[in-house]
């Protein structure tokens, strides 16, 4: 495989709630898989780069002292001014990054757990890879072991409301069609490259990918920068690959379950993803 040089990374971690226990376990078992991938000589230096926006009042120093106990590798920390959304404070981070001349960033949710394996497996793929734009692991819940289907094939209006209303899956050409759009007609254990949207709670990809694409959209609030990001990377001819080789727990993010204000920002979302994008009624994907 060719060797594309993917051995300074950074690391991209908004918290908006800052639980201790929580931001602890995803550091931890991030900073070991980095570890795995050192000792197996793809990974010569990380740093974690932390972007705090939320609202209660939060000790960074001290946060940042209990993290390095457990994360053998640098870590700097920023408070921000307001809350601009999840893209927005990606963004801010990706500049800084960017600025630092590491050669990959992976972006990551505050509440992801990641197995040993998971970025040398990672890491190793993206190396070999040069037309590969995101590469994203394997989701599975952390408590039932099932898969979590983060990739996506492109929405349509009809398994939106599937995902918004979750009893509409009692009629079979609905289900089937929420099937379609979480790629359920795959194996999840076999690799794919060409996925069509990507979960932003895991998302590695080279500097330069992130550079060329300018980061996330920022008129993203919530819910779809990462949706919107994918399309746009295909767009370019950047391909997204699916590596189940890689395992990282993570408990989804379906709306569903949400309050009203996540509805409303996840509907405000939907519209502006479909109006750049293209509106669809029924079909999902580009090819079905």
């Amino acid at each position: 495989m060719a060797d594309l040089f993917c051995k300074r990374l950074a690391v991209s971690l908004v918290i908006h709630h800052w639980r201790e226990e929580e931001v602890g376990r995803s550091v931890t078992t991030l900073g070991r898989s980095l570890l795995a991938a050192r000792e197996s000589g793809l990974l010569d230096e990380a740093a974690l780069f932390i972007l705090y926006n939320g609202s209660e009042p939060v000790n960074l120093q001290a946060q940042v002292a209990i993290l390095a106990r457990t994360f053998p590798f640098g870590i700097d920390a920023f408070q921000a001014q307001e809350n601009g959304g999840y893209g927005k404070a990606n963004n801010l981070l990706l500049e800084k990054i960017a600025s630092r001349a590491f050669d990959t960033t992976l972006i990551m949710n505050p509440d992801v757990i990641v197995s040993e394996m998971a970025m040398p497996r990672l890491l190793w793929r993206l190396s070999g890879d040069p037309g590969c734009g995101i590469i994203v692991p394997r989701l599975l819940d952390p408590e039932a072991g099932y898969d979590v289907y983060g990739c996506k094939r492109y929405p349509s209006l009809s398994v939106l409301a599937v995902r918004q209303f979750p009893f509409l899956q009692r009629f079979r050409v609905l289900r089937r069609l929420n099937d379609l759009y979480e790629y359920r007609d795959r194996l999840p254990e076999w690799e794919h490259r060409g996925v069509e949207l990507c979960s932003g709670c895991f998302m590695l990809a080279r500097t330069d990918f992130w550079v060329s694409l300018g980061g996330f959209d920022t008129r993203y609030f919530m819910y779809f920068e990462d949706f919107d990001l994918s399309v746009r990377a295909t767009k370019m001819g950047w391909v997204q690959v699916y590596e189940p080789g890689a395992i990282v727990q993570h408990a989804g993010g379906g709306v569903s379950g949400k309050s009203l204000e996540h509805r409303w920002w996840f509907v405000c979302s939907a519209f502006k993803f479909f109006r750049r994008h293209g509106w669809r009624l029924f079909r999902v994907g580009k090819g079905l």
